[in-house]
């Protein structure tokens, strides 16, 4: 870390954030460890604070009177904070489409906004243009401190006195991932902890160009992405990470895994997560929810292990996730029924290759009957959108490729109720 005087330190009292016993999901998911890292509670929404107190400072141990960022949400909300705190000009440089929310906060702060392009790659493109006569190093992608800064989520896991087994993170340019690499090593290097956790990077198949290459290189022939681009994890769409092959080092280093979930799981992982543990997260916070339970199905993670997911902003800044729920909520006849249906197929589709028994179905979705379950299977599968195959006593049910066309169908329907 860099040495800044104490004059300089800028502050709004950024982590330390809560590591939180799983008080429900863990017990559904039958994971005896499972831990989620709240960072939502820092004091804008997210884990982007911990960077914006160190690069302000350092803005500000430099004389800077003005500062300016690109990014697609959390880092422009959390700068654009601190820099207010100190009376700071700051501009933020964003893609035209962004989580309203974030964009409400760095105005509040008196942020100037600039608009410049699709994605938040366009709008990095811009800051570096040299026409702005400021401390353009707030951009996260180009200031090494921002590793420094977000390492200490690693420091404070192992702080906590039960060394994670695996960490299960959300992936836009890689940064992230990287700077809990970089911190799990110091202290495995320091013998603080004896080995280190298995980093798990996630991202949404609608944009995954992480999990794309990371892919091609161990030699799977499964690549997802696509060339649209059109996410609602707008937190973590970065068409062309600039930590992409770092991020796969940490990955293949910690012998972790690189994930991308289908965007129709998302909404229900967020809502999940909610309902069982009172932390709204974002949509990029919610794949990890969804990543575990894929890496549970797979066998991948067992009971006994220690598994943490970082929850790294507010789903409060995102008013897609809103809508859906809330007009849920307002048609709870037909859209309660489609909702069910959805989170059966969604869990059916991650254990494609293994299948899934009612039970376990039951296990994981948890808030309606058993025999209940059994009907919308029955259903589900007269619709030819599954099938089953019995072993022995068991019965396991597929999805079919019906089955994963109607997934996006009905997941479109019930926002739009």
């Amino acid at each position: 870390m860099p040495s800044i005087k104490d004059d300089y330190k800028v502050s709004l009292g950024e982590g330390c954030t809560p590591l939180r016993a799983s008080k429900k999901l863990g017990k559904k998911l039958s994971i005896n460890n499972l831990f989620f890292k709240d960072e939502t509670t820092n004091p804008t929404n997210s884990f982007k604070d911990r960077a914006a107190a160190l690069l302000i400072s350092h803005a500000r141990s430099w004389n800077y009177q003005s500062v300016i960022c690109a990014s697609n949400g959390n880092q422009g909300a959390s700068i654009a904070a601190y820099a207010s705190l100190e009376a700071m000009e700051c501009v933020n440089v964003i893609p035209e489409e962004i989580d309203v929310g974030k964009r409400a906060q760095m105005i509040a702060y008196n942020s100037k906004i600039v608009v410049s392009g699709k994605t938040v790659d366009d709008a990095i493109n811009e800051v570096l243009k040299p026409k702005y006569d400021v401390y353009y190093q707030c951009t996260p992608e180009h200031n090494p401190l921002t590793i420094e800064a977000q390492k200490t989520i690693a420091f404070e896991l192992v702080n906590k006195g039960i060394p994670p087994d695996w960490v299960i993170v959300p992936m836009g340019s890689g940064g992230l991932i990287v700077s809990l690499w970089n911190g799990f090593r110091e202290l495995f290097e320091a013998k603080v902890i004896q080995s280190l956790p298995k980093l798990v990077g996630v991202q949404s198949q609608a944009s995954a160009p992480i999990v794309q290459e990371f892919e091609k290189n161990v030699g799977l022939k499964k690549v997802y992405g696509d060339t649209s681009h059109k996410s609602r994890a707008l937190g973590i769409l970065v068409v062309d990470p600039m930590y992409h092959e770092l991020a796969i080092k940490a990955i293949l280093d910690t012998r972790g895994r690189a994930l991308a979930i289908p965007e129709n799981i998302m909404i229900s992982s967020a809502e999940e997560l909610a309902r069982n543990e009172g932390i709204f997260a974002e949509p990029a916070s919610a794949l990890t929810i969804s990543a575990l339970n894929s890496l549970i199905q797979k066998n991948e993670i067992n009971k006994e292990h220690n598994v943490v997911c970082l929850i790294t902003g507010s789903g409060l800044k995102t008013p897609h996730v809103l809508d859906a729920i809330s007009n849920r909520a307002k048609t709870a006849g037909s859209s309660n029924i489609l909702s069910t249906k959805l989170k059966l197929l969604s869990q059916i589709s991650l254990s494609e290759k293994k299948g899934i028994h009612g039970s376990k179905l039951k296990e994981i979705i948890g808030t309606i009957s058993l025999p209940a379950i059994y009907q919308h299977l029955k259903e589900l599968e007269a619709k030819n959108l599954i099938t089953r195959k019995k072993e022995g006593k068991t019965v396991l049910y597929f999805i079919t490729d019906n089955g994963k066309k109607a997934l996006e169908a009905l997941d479109i329907l019930i926002t739009l109720l």
